[in-house]
């Protein structure tokens, strides 16, 4: 047994010995109202066989032999026996003879793990001051007191039976109720503490020194007690220790347990000092407990309602912004007079404020419907390249007003994705936007769509302001936004990327985000299923855009950002594509680089779209290519005018889904049967 046993032991206020469970039933610890029962002294009997220790040599004493087969029974049945009064004389110590003593003893077994009896609590309580009198009180002499009146013995006989009735019954309801309190401490999870005074030493269970970080072997005292605390919570802990051993006041307080490494756990610590009769303190103890999960829960509970209020105070403001000019524009129409012109300037201003605030109230209806489950759905098979380029070209005005460069890197294999388009479409051009919005002026994005296994995986990379490494796990939460420069010039609610995280996982596919910490950028990733048809090619080669071949393009306009746009729509859909922006260009082309197909801008200075065509057409590596006008005038006359030149003609601004579907007819027609 420990340490902490033999000094519980040794402080318990009745005689009871501790035994091993073996032939000589070796004394292993003692009570002091033990020792002072066998007028004994510890050292004396501490490592010693019980009845090498009291050999009670008088010729009166049966007790050595009945309390062997108590001792023996015990050991058979594994069950406590209470044994009758029993006479066991014990050396006298201020002489050479014995001291005749009467007792009531109980023996108690101690399972080790294995269930076998390991050890025997041997309880006794001394009667020898009632059965004996003075004159009979010698070494072996007979009690005065039975021999005067054997009447008397029934009576005091049934006195001792009723006696050790109670005394059975109080220790089966204490047994009981220790068991009781072992199993709640150990379902708990408590830590206990005792700490006798004066103050030094602490005595811990295994629980609570896990709360600490020690070992189970290792002696705790106050000074290790304290240097465990946070440096935060020290001086606090030691006041409410000081004010419950001086003051008497109850122990509860809480506190961080710092490991050498620098791991932390919050405990809640409670307790009390017990004082003797003269009101001096005799000892401090009480019981800890681990609440990190609480402290977690209650850190949560708090960022959250943060959370809730920064949104409401960002949707104040972003509705008093446009209902400033509606409201001015609405008191303006009724002071002045009714001017056509400015009528039709204040009609633009409501119209575009109220689209402004038509869209912020879709998006909250969006979340509101996605966190109900009430989003359905309209699946289709979908080409995820298309569905790449649409988003690139809804964002592409935030794009180029803020001077960004995209660059694309879409895979040529298939990229075929059961979900619906619109959807799917919101979700990256949230993403798109969101890198267009925190990306300083003149920024770089990239636009990635690859296939991982049964995958199709879409990042979208910038080099912006990047995310805080104690928001990134919450990016996706409602509620939660960056933080804005003071003129909030970003705009918006913080509701896109709940959104998009909602809108993947309806699609059965997931969204995450990773980011270098501030001003590191940010890189966002969507994972969807990949759908493969029966007869869909399990990836042996390239697929190709729509399903048909791979195009080589070159995008011919004099205006360098729709040249750009047009040409990064077209690679995000797996298309190789040079933009130009000089004609001549064009037409310096050598044999070996010609293109599939030309786009053309009708509208060009020095060399125009038809003129260019004309000349694309008379020379021999170049005429067999396939022209496409793209014009901003689109009439009947000019289409005729240029027939001759031309395989299609396109109105700007061009239909992108019109625009694919016609390139992949060219790419599995011959040039003749396009008309």
């Amino acid at each position: 047994m420990t340490f902490e046993t033999s000094l519980i032991v040794q402080s318990l206020p009745f005689a009871i010995v501790v035994l091993d469970a073996a032939p000589d039933f070796v004394i292993r610890h003692v009570s002091d109202e033990y020792l002072a029962a066998t007028l004994s002294r510890r050292a004396d009997l501490i490592g010693r066989p019980l009845f090498d220790a009291f050999p009670a040599a008088t010729a009166d004493a049966d007790g050595p032999g009945r309390l062997r087969a108590s001792l023996e029974q015990v050991i058979a049945t594994g069950r406590a026996h209470a044994m009758e009064v029993q006479r066991y004389d014990v050396s006298d110590r201020d002489g050479d003879g014995f001291v005749a003593k009467y007792w009531l003893p109980t023996n108690i077994p101690v399972p080790g793990e294995d269930g076998a009896v390991r050890f025997i609590l041997h309880r006794v309580y001394d009667l020898t001051a009632i059965l004996a009198s003075e004159d009979g009180a010698g070494a072996g002499g007979q009690p005065a007191l039975l021999t005067r009146s054997l009447q008397d013995l029934p009576q005091l006989a049934e006195l001792v039976r009723e006696g050790e009735g109670r005394r059975r019954n109080a220790e089966a309801r204490a047994t009981e109720a220790g068991e009781r309190l072992e199993l709640a401490v150990a379902a708990g999870e408590l830590g206990t503490f005792y700490c006798p005074m004066p103050m030094g030493k602490i005595f811990w269970n295994d629980k609570c020194k896990e709360h600490f970080f020690v070992a189970e072997d290792a002696e705790i005292d106050f000074d290790l007690f304290y240097s465990r605390i946070h440096p935060d919570d020290r001086e606090r802990t030691r006041a409410a220790v000081d004010a419950s051993v001086e003051n008497k006041k109850g122990y509860d307080v809480e506190y961080r347990a710092v490991a050498p490494d620098g791991r932390e756990r919050w405990l809640r610590a409670k307790g009390r000092t017990y004082f003797d009769r003269d009101g001096a303190p005799t000892r401090f103890d009480g019981i800890t407990i681990d609440i990190s999960d609480t402290k977690r829960v209650e850190a949560e509970l708090a960022r959250s309602n943060q959370q809730k209020d920064d949104f409401l105070a960002m949707l104040a403001h972003e509705l008093r912004n446009p209902l400033a000019p509606i409201t001015a524009a609405a008191d303006l129409l009724a002071l002045a007079p009714p001017e056509p012109a400015r009528i039709a300037r204040m009609s633009e201003v409501l119209s575009r404020q109220a689209r402004h605030m038509s869209g912020m109230l879709d998006d909250l209806l969006d979340v509101s419907r996605v966190t109900r489950g009430m989003v359905e759905l309209n699946k289709e098979v979908l080409d995820c390249k298309q569905v790449v380029a649409a988003a690139l070209e809804q964002v592409q005005p935030l794009i180029e007003a803020r001077g960004h460069k995209v660059r694309t890197q879409i895979t040529h294999e298939s990229a075929r994705v059961l979900g619906d388009e619109k959807r799917l479409v919101q979700v990256l051009a949230n993403l798109l936007t969101n890198a267009a919005k925190y990306t300083p002026a003149k920024g770089a994005i990239e636009l990635a769509l690859r296939i991982d296994g049964d995958e199709i995986v879409v990042t979208v990379a910038d080099n912006g302001i990047g995310v805080a490494p104690d928001l990134l796990p919450h990016v996706f939460e409602l509620f939660v936004q960056g933080a804005r420069t003071p003129d909030r010039a970003q705009g918006g609610l913080g509701l896109g990327l709940a959104l998009v995280k909602s809108m993947v996982e309806l699609h059965d596919g997931r969204a995450a985000a990773s980011s270098g910490g501030a001003g590191a950028g940010s890189v966002f990733e969507v994972r969807l299923p990949r759908h493969r048809t029966a007869d869909a090619d399990d990836g042996a080669g390239a697929s190709t855009p729509s399903g048909g071949r791979a195009l080589r393009i070159v995008v011919v306009d004099d205006n360098a950002d729709a040249a750009w746009t047009l040409a990064t729509c077209l690679r995000a859909v797996g298309h190789s594509v040079e933009e130009m922006t000089d004609p001549r260009a064009a037409l310096a082309i050598a044999a070996a680089e010609v293109p599939d197909v030309f786009l053309l801008d009708i509208g060009m200075p020095g060399i125009d779209g038809h003129e260019l065509a004309r000349r694309l057409r008379a020379q021999p590596h170049t005429a067999p290519a396939r022209l496409i006008a793209v014009t901003g005038y689109g009439n009947p006359e000019e289409q005729a005018a240029g027939h001759a030149n031309f395989d299609r003609y396109l109105v700007k601004p061009v239909n992108f889904e019109k625009l694919t579907r016609l390139l992949s007819d060219l790419a599995e027609s011959p040039a003749e049967d396009v008309s």
